[in-house]
């Protein structure tokens, strides 16, 4: 199946927005091609469901999951009664999702919507779900759908919250249970995510090597290693660095005396932030400051 561009997870804030929740009666039917700007979770409770996905052909019998991602183009068979649970929602956040609509049989095109269309999950480095998915607790994940339905009857922000929560739970089923191993890239970006967000909550406090491993859940010669790797330096002097960087803004943007911003920056006084300041940078930090406001 043709993927989409690729994207960061960092990048791609996972808040499900649940379009339509509902269980899906009919007797034999056929619906005509179409493409989605949004998913769809299916659970064929009873009878017999033949989907086809981009050319492929997928029988769905009782108590079997499928998932239907964005941009793919299918067509929905039924044989019998036919119940079916499902869901059309967003994964991911879009300031537009309220524009975002479930599209209709014959809507092969979306050309003009590309703004509304969720990214793919088998776009996510290291996941693959399948059309028909396996989760490792199908009666927990029939549930969690069973769970969403109900509270997708109410218009109250409970409610609403339910749905969201249970809607994160469902998107674990299928993650968790497809996932493949994460690239050495992937693994290195969500690292330095984690760091960077721990530096800087703790610029202002004393921070050693011990402390930072703990942090991350290394030994102290593991994380040093993996450090290097993701940084190219040391974890103190790349704490430094966002130190003096910190102290850059606060003298730029403020007029906060020395001995402050000494201490918002972790260094020990304002004699040691000046000193380490213009070794780093050339400058005293009153000459950064006059440079960049522009005075004399």
């Amino acid at each position: 199946m043709p993927r989409q561009l690729d994207f960061e997870w960092s990048e791609e804030l996972a808040l499900p927005y649940v379009r339509l929740c509902y269980r899906f009666i009919n007797e034999s039917f056929f619906q005509g091609p179409r493409r989605l700007l949004d998913y769809l979770v299916l659970y064929l409770e009873q009878g017999r469901y033949l989907l086809t996905v981009e050319g492929t052909e997928y029988e769905l019998l009782e108590g079997e999951f499928a998932l239907i991602q964005p941009g793919w183009l299918f067509t929905t068979r039924g044989y019998g009664q036919c119940i079916v649970p499902n869901a059309h929602l967003d994964f991911f956040y879009r300031p537009r999702r309220e524009e975002s609509f479930v599209t209709t049989p014959g809507m092969t095109s979306l050309e003009g919507y590309s703004g509304l269309l969720q990214p793919r999950l088998n776009d996510l480095p290291g996941v693959e779900v399948p059309v028909k998915f396996k989760p490792k607790r199908p009666v927990e994940c029939r549930d969690t759908l069973y769970r969403m339905i109900e509270h997708f009857k109410g218009n109250d922000l409970r409610s609403a919250l339910q749905v969201q929560q249970l809607a994160l739970e469902l998107l674990l089923h299928m993650i968790g249970d497809h996932e493949l191993p994460v690239s050495a890239g992937f693994a290195e970006q969500q690292f330095r995510a984690k760091m960077n967000a721990f530096f800087s909550f703790r610029l202002s406090a004393p921070l050693s090597v011990s402390d930072m491993a703990e942090h991350a859940g290394y030994s102290e010669s593991h994380f040093s290693a993996l450090f290097a790797r993701s940084f190219g330096t040391t974890p103190h002097r790349h704490l430094l660095l966002l130190r003096i960087e910190r102290a850059k803004e606060l003298l730029a943007s403020t007029s906060l005396k020395l001995d402050l911003i000494a201490d918002y920056c972790g260094f020990a006084d304002a004699a040691h932030f000046s000193k380490v300041f213009k070794r780093e940078t050339g400058l005293a930090p009153s000459d950064y400051r006059r440079r960049e406001r522009g005075t004399t």
